[in-house]
């Protein structure tokens, strides 16, 4: 089993086992803020188990009606994953909003603190993992993961000091203007994995310094008089790169076919981190304009 399948597993049983916890003591103590908090958790469980089946979705080799594989449903579930919490962030504003109205209590503080200390202390050992796997493996999904629990661990810390405070003070408005500075963080911090999901399912081009590095390989080879349409797309584990080179008419086919295979290993060495798949085009003169007529 792959790391990250491993890791969604992880934080699957993870956010169930303290959605359990969560339910338990909320409806012993009476506490609003830990039930709240539980639903959460149980959301995460959903999403974390839904990651998984992506993940082994995404993986799977391309066939005959997908040419190009599943990754893109990677990128897919990190801008749900980002609108999910997006979604998160407006439920716990107008939680937040209604314990303003009806100034509600909680009935033991104690409980209620216990569990988000337990809570804070596993959500935060789980982020860690996330963010080591999400680095080494370079997902979108675990990064939305832990973008997703590193959200959660702030909410829960904002708790514990609202509860905390709430314990000496009797001032129960604390917990809601606490619930309103996360559900507006939350909501933020969801745009950034909205964006980079989206530039993946938009074909965005690699970066332009990545291009121009490209560039300068295929410049060095005397043989080729010019090169034209240049592409470039990505996907969460894969870069794709197209290109046309123009060789002398002369020039035979087993030396042009080596120097397309000289590019292609050198940008490969060269951005040895990534995963690459590469079109290259050999043509005898520069056909770009023919190209420009045909679309």
């Amino acid at each position: 089993m792959s790391l990250q399948k491993k890791a969604t597993i992880i934080a699957s049983m993870c956010a169930l086992s303290l959605a359990c916890i969560k339910f338990i003591v909320g409806l012993m103590s009476g506490s609003v803020a830990v039930l709240s908090s539980a639903i959460d958790s149980l959301m995460d469980f959903a999403i974390s188990a839904f990651n998984f089946l992506a993940l082994k979705k995404s993986t799977q080799r391309a066939n005959e009606n997908y040419n190009f594989g599943f990754s893109k449903i990677e990128a897919l579930m990190g801008l749900l994953e980002g609108g999910f919490i997006v979604c998160v962030g407006i439920f716990i504003f107008y939680e937040s909003i209604l314990k303003i109205y009806y100034k509600k209590e909680i009935i033991d503080l104690n409980s209620s603190i216990f569990v988000m200390i337990f809570a804070i202390i596993i959500t935060f050992f789980l982020i860690l993992f996330l963010n080591y796997v999400a680095k080494k493996t370079k997902s979108l999904i675990i990064e939305s993961d832990a973008l997703h629990y590193r959200s959660d661990f702030l909410t829960n810390i904002c708790t514990l000091i609202a509860l905390i405070l709430i314990y000496f003070t009797d001032l129960y408005i604390i917990d809601a203007i606490f619930g309103i500075v996360i559900s507006l963080y939350t909501a933020f911090s969801a745009f950034k994995i909205i964006k980079k999901a989206l530039s993946f399912l938009m074909d965005q081009a690699l970066p332009k310094e990545q291009v121009d590095q490209i560039c300068t390989l295929i410049s060095k080879h005397p043989e080729i008089i010019s090169y034209h349409e240049l592409k470039t797309r990505r996907t969460p584990n894969c870069n794709y790169l197209s290109v046309h080179l123009v060789f002398c008419p002369i020039i035979s086919l087993l030396n042009a076919h080596r120097i397309s295979d000289e590019i292609e290993n050198n940008v490969r060495l060269m951005f040895k981190d990534e995963k690459w798949d590469m079109q290259i085009h050999l043509d005898p003169y520069d056909d770009q304009e023919q190209e420009r007529q045909r679309q």
